[in-house]
């Protein structure tokens, strides 16, 4: 007994120093194609080894994270688990903004990238409608998307995706500011053509800094576990591949959704179009994490009273904002997307 300890505790410490140590890239762990890009940013479509024959799914992730946490190994994929029930996946990938994108705000990611690569993927499927499937900040732009274009989309499926910005609860006090013109944050936005990536990650850990130690404990008393350790490296690495912002889109984001708040409105003007929300008539299913300290659930449920989607559908899971990941999809979501797939 005490051997079979000792071998398990060196197993556990030469496992957290050789993942600590770990300089591999992630690279997807199912085949793709890359069928459209512009600048940087990347279509991708991942073909089911067999096809249920229904609408595809659509992956709209934030631009300001690379979306590897959607495929971060084979065991741990949403895109994997997509595929195994048959849909073609088409995954759009922002990347780093280049120069001559320093411009593009919040009117232009979806005119621009967004409404092009979901015309392209429905001609490309061969289908007239799709699941527009948005995580995060990705989600809030598939529900503008989703009002502008309700035509396109039957299913909205939304991951922890921020709506209501008043009920972010620890930074009361400077969006107060923000709002009475006291903090002039927007004119110094305007004022950068790109945010730098490490800007943008220090920001996210301003958010998430009381827990950004504990992982490395979990590490440890875990490394033992190879598959485990695996899946670590490749969150761990996720959590620290930011993207650059754009001065514009920033700007956007602290105006429409921070200091105006324009998504509990129903209604507001983007760029000359109108956005109403309650043009949003596809099937709805909306999912928050329970512990999520990011985007909990109180900022997301909201937009089930502004949307005019009869087939509506809220569902919480365990853990915290990217426990998507670990969880994958549940038995209700793929019983529910195939019913309002074929």
């Amino acid at each position: 007994m005490k051997e079979e300890k000792y071998q398990k505790e060196m197993a556990r410490w030469k496992g957290f120093i050789n993942t600590l140590q770990n300089d591999s890239e992630w690279e997807p762990n199912f085949s793709r194609e890359k069928i459209w890009n512009k600048y940087n940013s990347t279509l991708w479509f991942y073909a089911p080894e067999k096809t249920n024959g229904h609408i595809p799914v659509f992956l709209l992730y934030s631009h300001i994270n690379k979306p590897s946490i959607l495929d971060l190994t084979k065991e741990h994929s949403l895109i994997g688990k997509f595929l195994q029930e048959g849909y073609d996946v088409y995954l759009l990938e922002f990347a780093e903004p280049d120069a001559e994108e320093s411009g593009i705000g919040l009117a232009e990611y979806l005119s621009q990238y967004v409404d092009p690569c979901i015309r392209h993927a429905l001609r490309h499927s061969g289908k007239d409608q799709l699941s527009l499937s948005g995580f995060c900040l990705g989600g809030t732009l598939a529900v503008i998307y989703a009002a502008l274009h309700p035509q396109f989309i039957r299913n909205l499926l939304l991951f922890v995706t921020p709506i209501d910005f008043d009920q972010i609860p620890d930074y009361h006090n400077w969006v107060e500011a923000l709002k009475k013109d006291e903090l002039d944050v927007t004119g110094i936005m305007e004022q950068i053509n790109i945010i730098p990536a490490p800007l943008v990650r220090y920001g996210m850990r301003a958010l998430t800094s009381p827990i950004y130690f504990s992982p490395y404990l979990s590490l440890l008393n875990k490394a033992y576990d190879q598959d485990y350790a695996q899946y670590w490296f490749r969150f761990n690495q996720w959590t620290n591949d930011h993207l650059s912002l754009t001065g514009a889109m920033a700007s956007d984001i602290l105006t429409y959704f921070i200091k105006e708040n324009v998504l509990m409105k129903g209604k507001f003007k983007l760029s000359g179009e109108i956005v109403d929300l309650q043009n949003i008539q596809s099937n709805l299913y909306l999912i928050s994490s329970q512990y999520d300290q990011l985007v909990p659930a109180s900022i997301s449920t909201p937009l089930m009273e502004l949307v005019s989607s009869k087939n509506k559908r809220i569902s919480e899971v365990a853990g915290g904002h990217a426990s998507l990941i670990k969880y994958g999809i549940s038995n209700e979501l793929k019983e529910w997307l195939h019913v309002h797939s074929k």
